[in-house]
Parts: C-alpha cells; structure tokens; sequence
C-alpha cells in the first residue's frame, strides 16, 4: 500500500517549478495545492503530506524541502516549528479516546507483591533514537509510535535502558557477571541466548508517548578548513518535552514473594531508575549527554495493593519505599 500511495502522489514525475510549490504546500506553509498538481489538495491528513514531501530528498530540491532557506525556515523545518504541536495534540486527543494511553490495572487483581511506579518527568537534554520507518525526510528520524506517529519511547527500549543502567550501577561488564546476580535475574529475565529455565522478569514497562518533537543539528568542522559545509540533522524530542513513565512489578516467575526480597527489588529499581534518568540518560548518544531528564518529578506514585506513596523528587524517592506496605 506504501508503494500504491507514492506511485499516485510521484513527487518527481513534477516539474521543477510545481515541486517548489508542492514543498510549501505540503508544509503547510501555502494554503493552496500547485494549480498543475491539484490532487494534493486530496491530502487532508499532516502525516500523508510529509510522506509526499519525503520524496523530495530525491530532487535537486533535498536541502530546502528540509530546511527551506538560510534566510527564513521552509518545507520540514517550517511544519516543526509552526505545526508539529498541533499535529501531536490531536494525535494524543486520538490516543485518549481510545483508550491507548497506559493506564494500570487493579493491583488487588494481581498476585501477592505486585507493585508499580507512575510519574511523568520533564526532559532536561534532547532525546535520541532510531525509527524503523522505509522512507523519511530526514536520515535520523526519531522513533515513533507505528499508527499515530507520536515520538515515544517502547517498553522494550525502558526495559533495555533500566537494565543497562543497574548494570553500571553495579560494575558488570559481561553477561556472565550479570547471570550470577538473582536479583537481575528475578527483574529482567534471562540473559541473552539463555534457553533453559527461560524466564521474562517480573518487570512489565508501558511506552511512554512525548508531546513534543524537534530537530538537531550536527555540523562537524574539517581541521584544515574549520568551516562544516554537510550538517547533521536528527529529528528529537527536544528538552521540555514530558513524558509519563509506567513499570509494573509482578510475581509470575513462581520465584519467592517474601516481602523482604519484595522490597530489596523495589529498592534496587527505584534507585535504578534515578541513576537512569538523571545520570546515565536513556535512547541514543547518551554518552554525549542526551536522553537526561529533570530530577524534580510531580504527578507520579507508588503503588502497591495496600497503599499508594508518592513520588515528588526522583533523587529521594527511596525514602519512600520504607514506607510503602505491601
């Protein structure tokens, strides 16, 4: 079917002229569709229009469908500035509506010692990754969510950047040293290309959906010249965008719930938890210093099929866990 839609909208097959008037359009930046390509005008959705637009990295006009012009912003560039928001506001409204945004279940419905972790955190540095996407205006897209289009972080990605977090944390550098360690172990599962007494962990993370979308740009500077004439871009979630992260704790695994291991799991997360959002960073290039959120957190909790603490600072919050009754 994406073939089909780009065969039909053959952004190339166009004169010159009507693909420099295709570009503003399908920014969003004309009102109106090019006289001699009026079946744009057919696209009424944002996401149809930057597909269409996409195409232009193929023409001679590559650099101003994303950028527009030194002198005043054009083609994605513009759509990011002027009109992304609105886009993401009403995608999210979408997702709202249908009931997609994660929401926990009854904890009383799920065994002895189950417990979760909700707060929404505010990022401090840009966000990073890489979508899987065929075709895109840019070459470092970031990911987003497959129908809706809004950037978001998987529950794989949560899974994988805790655990590399509470790796360092705790000086392993193999697997070897981690699969000897039965807390990691009761957390996150096997490690890799373990098949015998396979086990998933007691951890179970929700996406995180971002409101906000960006741009980066990378501009490296040859030493003879000192002068960068290829920029980078990497489409972000820029710093202030938010952003709710969800885990749920549950015993599925037959393993032991005494309550004392219940709360030394729910101790070594929440500590891991802040060394990865405010230290070590999450999604890509987080050793040049992205992926950092605030420290201060508010709207979030813990909770557990007893009671519910909650959670205003990510740096203290193991001062509640002494408190939370399982």
């Amino acid at each position: 079917m994406v073939r089909e839609f780009f065969a039909h909208y053959a952004f190339a097959l166009q004169d010159e002229y009507v693909q420099g008037a295709a570009i503003d359009y399908l920014a969003c930046q004309a009102k109106q569709a090019p006289g001699r390509w009026p079946g744009l005008a057919d696209l009424s959705d944002d996401w149809a229009r930057l597909l269409v637009l996409s195409q232009a990295i193929a023409t001679g006009h590559r650099e101003f469908a994303r950028m527009g012009t030194r002198r005043a912003p054009g083609g994605y560039r513009f759509w990011l500035e002027q009109h992304a928001e609105r886009f993401l506001q009403q995608q999210r409204r979408y997702l709202e509506h249908l009931g997609l945004l994660p929401v926990l279940p009854d904890l009383k419905a799920l065994p002895p010692g189950s417990w979760a972790v909700q707060f929404t955190f505010t990022l401090a540095k840009p966000y990073l990754s890489q979508d899987d996407t065929e075709f895109y205006i840019l070459d470092n897209p970031v990911r987003k969510e497959w129908v809706f289009k809004v950037p978001y972080v998987a529950p794989s990605q949560w899974k994988g950047a805790l655990r590399a977090a509470m790796r360092r944390r705790r000086g392993y550098t193999t697997w070897e040293e981690e699969s000897q360690d039965a807390q990691m172990m009761r957390l996150f599962g096997n490690i890799k290309g373990e098949e015998e007494n396979f086990s998933v962990g007691r951890l179970f993370f929700y996406p995180t959906f971002f409101d906000r979308i960006g741009l980066e740009v990378i501009n490296p500077h040859p030493r003879d010249t000192g002068a960068g004439r290829q920029p980078i871009y990497f489409e972000c979630v820029p710093a202030g965008a938010r952003g709710t992260f969800t885990l749920l704790y549950v015993p599925l695994d037959g393993g032991p719930v005494d309550e004392a291991i219940i709360q030394a799991d729910l101790q070594a997360v929440v500590e891991g938890l802040r060394a990865m959002f405010t230290e070590y960073g999450f999604g890509a290039k987080t050793s040049s210093g992205y992926g950092v959120a605030e420290s201060n957190l508010d709207k979030g909790y813990i909770q557990t099929r007893a009671d519910r603490q909650p959670v205003r600072d990510l740096p203290n919050i193991q001062n509640y866990v002494s408190r939370v009754s399982f």
